[in-house]
């Protein structure tokens, strides 16, 4: 059984590479424990953090541009949910304070990002400041629009330039509270038809707009256009829901770990799946 102290102290040279073999799921680790030692690790959740799939697939025409432009969801995910969403963006408030007060790029596809997870490279100038009117000024809001519709590597060197902006935890995460959250919420649901998503509690639900908040709302994209079947569980999720038979779906979840695996530096997306399928099994009961 792996414990708090060895990850601690350094006693499990790669604490998701471990646990991400079936030996260390097998171990009885917690949703809750889980959690708490992967907050841990924060050099394997950053290493993780530029594997957004969404924003592929919007570079690629895989999905509709906009997610960014959705509608506000009024459901409630559970505090699970949330703490887990935020932790594989930014870790913690005090890895926040340390490395992410100001803009960052991730890496891959994202643009430059900043506050908990959110990228101007996927926003227009309007929306960025309407998202962020509230929370800081005008100035800052002007001076981070020159990232708007910026990825890829022209991102980080734009990053270096943005580096006056600084936005403490507490605003931060008011700002994802209140607009980013509730945002991916309803994607997830228009994706999954709100019909179907009632149905689950907070602890499911929250889990799947995990899901969709690092893979997107690829649970339509069809076989045809799937050829290496890298999205085949995201619409046997979607078929379990509209088939009310939701207990299928962790596996689901967990199965999608395939295509990870043996990649170290995307062993955080292995706890990652793990986390979900444990956060749906918890509001299953």
């Amino acid at each position: 059984m792996i414990n708090r102290r060895d990850v601690m102290t350094g006693a499990t040279a790669s604490f998701f590479t471990l646990l991400s073999t079936r030996m260390g799921w097998a171990g009885g680790v917690t949703f809750s424990d889980l959690l708490d030692l992967a907050e841990l690790n924060e050099t394997e959740l950053a290493q993780a953090r530029g594997a957004e799939e969404w924003k592929e697939l919007v570079a690629s025409g895989g999905i509709a541009a906009g997610i960014s432009n959705g509608p506000l969801s009024k459901t409630p995910v559970s505090p699970d949910a949330v703490r887990m969403i935020v932790m594989f963006e930014v870790t913690s408030e005090k890895a926040y304070t340390m490395r992410y007060q100001r803009p960052v790029w991730p890496r891959g596809a994202s643009g430059v990002t900043f506050g908990i997870g959110y990228d101007i490279g996927y926003v227009q100038k309007q929306r960025l400041s309407d998202d962020w009117k509230d929370f800081i000024d005008d100035k800052q809001i002007d001076y981070l629009s020159k990232a708007c519709g910026v990825t890829g590597k022209p991102a980080k060197t734009l990053t270096r330039r943005l580096q006056d902006v600084s936005v403490p935890y507490a605003v931060a995460y008011k700002e994802f509270n209140e607009l980013v959250l509730p945002r991916f919420v309803g994607v997830t649901e228009n994706a999954l038809l709100k019909d179907n998503t009632d149905r689950l509690s907070a602890a499911s639900l929250g889990a799947l707009v995990s899901l969709t908040y690092n893979r997107g709302p690829s649970f339509t994209i069809p076989e045809a256009k799937d050829p290496r079947g890298r999205y085949r569980e995201m619409r046997n999720i979607r078929h379990h829901l509209f088939e009310k038979k939701p207990e299928l779906i962790p596996a689901e979840i967990r199965s999608m770990k395939r295509i990870w695996e043996g990649n170290p530096d995307m062993a955080g997306l292995l706890v990652r799946r793990e986390l979900e399928a444990k956060l749906f099994e918890s509001g299953l009961s």
